[in-house]
């Protein structure tokens, strides 16, 4: 069923520790969990978990990616006087250089555009990266390293989701002064993209769409039915860009065209980057409305529709306020077609944000009335049709983010809000499986005031049991969890944790915080670290220093988190 969007991410899970238990009074817990590491790409410091299927199969993001293949023949070496030899620097000196390139000169496309998160697949035995949209470079024969795989769901056949584009490639052509100059550039916006591991899709762009839209499969059911969201129009600002920043006003050439101001896709690489997060700031690109796609067994596309939107723009414009955008996003699909998401009214002042219910019937507002309806949004929907999500609400005068489930077998019903781990904890859900068990991350700290304690959480709707899962590690455990990212029928967790080892640097051995994706399963006979006194007593109870760090760096992305429909 899905997960939640995590977007880039690890930032907010600063505070994760592990924290004493707070399960439901008198209420039995699970009995023990084996746990079980995926292991790790090369290249590829961080591995995230996003979705594990009913075969155990995980498919995630690899990131803080290492020894890329940069032209350093490309670069001017007064700009790193540091750095003795260009053409063959330390390894630390490499890394230092991927980061000049990707936030320092990253918005200029003369200069090498280096992917940052890629997608791997475990299928059970061993992983490896999902790097079908990869291209070599026609210049050296080598990988272009260009290509960013955002993986947001998967099916139970291993059907691997998320967005994806074009490799870059360079070319010559007159920048701003007339000067002939380089270009990395790509075909289009980053697009939906579809993989079985043998094939690979772009879902096609829309040729009326500046740089053909965008798109971004978030979840796909086993009849291959999947939803996302996709371009409807040429945002406001993105209009304004293009015709004032990509086009001379009033200047044409011999032939009536108007003048460009470097090669188009270089200027609209600049307006892309600008709204990736990359800089802190993320922002939809175009107008974007919840999407819905058919695919056959090899990834093409059979039918494709629009999911709407639940807001009654009409009736918008009665009222006071004046709209910037629209935008909704279908975050899960279960096994009837059934789809959940949210639908967003930006205003001057912030942002309405419906959790929605997409069906046959159009898009329905799941909490009308409620006071928290136009703060919410739903996340994943199993195949008994329940949805779940999380209301933005305040308590005690603090904005705290409360877990609802609700029965849409009949359509929009009234929600459940338990109580979590104590009643005004912040709670996030990430997945649903078919057996009711929700997993997420969420606040086990009461203290009022201040940042609290996060932990990762199984919650159990049949018997209203949380638990926290950091609770089930050996006593001599290398790893905190600090996100359950999906769960499956199976009850197998797909865990996100870190694990303080060592790393090795140009020779220097340093200790490094990692994000670790890990699998866990049922197992009665697994070792449980006791607890005494209701303190854990586990190793690594208190939080690492260099955790603090790494925990705000990796910004995995984001969106979602499922689990199969079978």
């Amino acid at each position: 069923m899905r997960k939640s969007k995590v977007s880039l991410v690890v930032a907010t899970l600063i505070g994760s520790t592990l924290a004493a238990t707070a399960a439901v009074s008198g209420a039995s817990e699970p009995a023990g969990y084996r746990i079980t590491s995926v292991g790790e790409v090369t290249g590829a410091l961080h591995t995230s978990p996003r979705a594990i299927n009913n075969s155990g199969q995980v498919a995630g993001q690899l990131a803080d990616l290492r020894g890329q293949n940069i032209r350093f023949d490309l670069l001017d070496p007064e700009d790193f006087p540091s750095v003795e030899d260009i053409l063959n620097p330390t390894e630390r000196q490499h890394r230092a250089i991927r980061d000049y390139l990707t936030f320092t000169v990253g918005v200029d496309a003369k200069f090498q555009n280096l992917a940052f998160e890629l997608g791997y697949f475990f299928d059970g035995t061993n992983i490896s990266e999902l790097d079908g949209f990869e291209a070599n470079d026609a210049e050296t024969g080598q990988r272009s390293d260009s290509v960013n795989f955002r993986v947001i769901g998967m099916n139970n056949h291993g059907t691997v989701v998320g967005q994806s584009s074009e490799p870059y490639y360079w070319i010559e052509d007159t920048d701003n002064q007339g000067e002939l100059a380089r270009f990395h550039i790509r075909d289009g916006f980053p697009r939906a993209a579809w993989s079985d591991g043998v094939n690979y899709t772009l879902v096609p762009g829309d040729e009326s769409l500046i740089g053909n839209g965008t798109s971004s499969i978030m979840a796909i059911n086993d009849s291959n039915v999947a939803v996302g969201f996709a371009a409807v129009a040429n945002g406001s600002s993105l209009t304004t860009f293009f015709e004032n920043v990509c086009i001379r006003d009033g200047d044409e050439d011999e032939e009536g065209n108007p003048v460009k101001v470097n090669p188009i896709a270089a200027c609209l690489h600049r307006y892309w980057y600008e709204r990736s997060g990359l800089t802190g700031a993320s922002a939809p690109l175009m107008e974007e409305e919840a999407y819905r796609w058919v695919f056959d067994d090899q990834g093409n596309v059979l039918e494709q529709a629009r999911l709407g939107l639940a807001f009654d723009k009409e009736a918008d414009e009665e009222d006071d306020l004046d709209t910037f955008r629209y935008r909704s996003v279908a975050n899960d699909v279960n096994a009837h077609g059934i789809a959940v998401g949210v639908s967003q009214r930006q205003v001057a002042g912030g942002t309405f944000t419906r959790p929605t219910l997409f069906t046959e019937d159009g898009a329905v507002e799941m909490l009308p009335g409620n006071n928290s309806s136009n703060n919410s949004l739903a996340i994943a929907i199993n195949d008994a049709n329940i949805a779940v999500g999380f209301s933005n609400t305040f308590i005690n005068g603090a904005l705290r983010r409360r877990l609802f489930y609700m029965d849409v077998t009949n359509g929009v019903s009234e929600p459940v809000y338990p109580r979590g781990f104590f009643s005004d904890s912040s709670w996030q859900p990430r997945g649903i499986n078919n057996l009711g068990q929700i997993v997420g991350t969420g606040e086990n700290d009461a203290t009022q005031g201040g940042q609290r304690r996060s932990t990762a959480f199984l919650y159990d709707i049949n018997t209203d049991i949380i638990v926290d899962l950091n609770t089930y590690l050996p006593c001599n455990s290398e790893y905190q969890i600090i996100d359950a990212m999906d769960i499956n029928d199976a009850g197998e967790i797909a865990a996100l944790a870190v694990e303080i080892s060592d790393f090795i640097e140009d020779g220097e051995v340093q200790e490094v915080a990692r994000l670790r994706s890990l699998i866990l399963t049922p197992d009665s006979a697994a070792e449980r670290c006791q607890q005494e006194d209701d303190q854990l007593t586990r190793k690594g109870a208190a939080i690492h220093p260099i955790l603090l760090g790494v925990l705000s760096l990796v910004a995995v992305i984001s969106i979602r988190r499922r689990k199969p429909k079978a």
